[in-house]
């Protein structure tokens, strides 16, 4: 997809608590990531936002005289903090230029990187849900090419307040379909008790680079904000060969609104129900216990219940570990990897194996030359995985591996 690089004029609001380091590096890298280019940009120490214009009048005059003095033409105004209708509206008249917020830039990103047919469908359910919420009728229209008008699969839709509602009804319709087929998917691994680990984490803590890593695959992968967005389910085998399932899932960000989060509820999902839950954090980034805090508070409101292991990616980024200081914690499993040069990642798979074989074992079992063909079937039944099988002229020794709450189906079996 080629587009544009834009031109950006970023207003920053520090209200009380801001962590004006972390949250400017943060809009930097998704203004990046959404093609724009940060030309100019301001801040204001406040209370609270100015209820028409977020920033006092006096600094809306120096912004104003400042975008029109600048060398070259500015493309849109981003404000760190929502918009409301009424501010948009005043502010777009005030300094005669395009205006939206950080979750519209959270949301053009993602209509960039969303790629399946339920991914797009939920991107464009946020974005309609989003834009009735805070947008007045005359700048409901999204028919724009540039940041905060773009729409899954680059749509062209001129569309109003009702037109809007109707679409939102039908979006949910097809997206509960789709839900419902995942369902079923989920369910068959399930009883086919197949344990599931799912990769969650900060965005850009290296996901989708470790996912290829452990998996062979070549799921897209850059050093972006949200550079993928669909869930990706991988078979993987543990050291001692059992057979997993692995799941990519979106990145989380600071203040990510509710209403994305229930956007994206069914791929979500597939953290919620894991087996095991690999916290994928960037250690070298120094604000890394807050990116931990941010992701597992996300998990909470999930109601995921899963063990979680910490993947301290990116190791070979640190030259020591005693100066992270208190973001190793002792009761938390954790692992030092590099996804990307491949350090650990053997640790790491060992880890998994663990959490694995609290629910599965290596059994032998024997059986009757008679039996054997029954046997197998049964095991299949249960999804048991064959490990070796040798015949002689008193039966069959079956090495399989089982989830341990089927083992007593199989007792009169067991060769100890």
């Amino acid at each position: 997809m080629n587009i544009n690089i834009e031109n950006v004029a970023l207003v920053y609001l520090e209200l009380p608590n801001s962590d004006i380091e972390q949250d400017l590096y943060e809009l930097t890298e998704l203004i990046r990531t959404a093609k724009g280019e940060i030309k100019l940009q301001c801040s204001q120490k406040r209370n609270s936002a100015e209820p028409d214009t977020v920033i006092g009048k006096g600094k809306l005059q120096e912004l104003k005289h400042s975008l029109e003095t600048i060398d070259c033409n500015i493309d849109v105004v981003i404000f760190s903090c929502p918009l409301n209708a009424t501010q948009r509206v005043t502010l777009a008249k005030e300094l005669d230029c395009d205006v939206i917020d950080k979750i519209d830039l959270i949301l053009d990103i993602f209509a960039l990187r969303a790629t399946s047919a339920e991914g797009k469908k939920q991107v464009e359910l946020a974005q309609l849900n989003y834009n009735l919420a805070t947008k007045p009728e005359k700048g409901f229209s999204r028919q724009g090419a540039g940041i905060g008008t773009r729409g899954p699969g680059e749509t062209q839709l001129e569309t109003n307040k009702r037109t809007a509602r109707e679409r939102i009804y039908r979006l949910r319709t097809e997206l509960k379909e789709i839900e419902k087929h995942r369902m079923i998917t989920r369910k068959q691994r399930e009883e086919n008790g197949l344990f599931t680990v799912a990769l969650v984490g900060y965005t850009n803590a290296g996901k989708s680079t470790l996912f290829n890593r452990l998996t062979q695959s070549d799921v897209y992968a850059d050093n972006k904000l949200f550079a993928t967005l669909d869930t990706t389910v991988r078979r993987l085998k543990t050291p001692n060969g059992v057979e997993i399932l692995l799941c990519d899932t979106v990145g989380f960000i600071k203040d990510l609104p509710h209403s994305l989060l229930n956007a994206f509820k069914s791929t979500l999902e597939e953290a919620r129900n894991a087996d095991l839950i690999l916290n994928v954090c960037d250690v070298s980034d120094e604000n890394v216990a807050k990116h931990i805090d941010v992701t597992e508070n996300t998990l909470a409101q999930l109601n995921a219940t899963a063990p979680i292991v910490r993947i301290y990616n990116k190791s070979d980024k640190i030259i020591k570990t005693e100066s992270l200081g208190d973001v190793v914690f002792e009761n938390t499993p954790s692992v030092f990897i590099s996804a990307l040069t491949g350090k650990n990642i053997d640790l790491l798979m060992m880890k998994i194996q663990e959490f694995v074989m609290e629910k599965y074992a290596i059994v032998n079992l024997h059986v009757a030359l008679g039996e054997s063909a029954k046997l197998l079937s049964d095991l299949n039944k249960y999804n048991a995985q064959l490990k070796n099988v040798k015949y002689d002229e008193y039966g069959a020794d079956i090495n399989v591996i089982i989830a341990k709450k089927y083992i007593s189906i199989f007792a009169k079996y067991i060769k100890f």
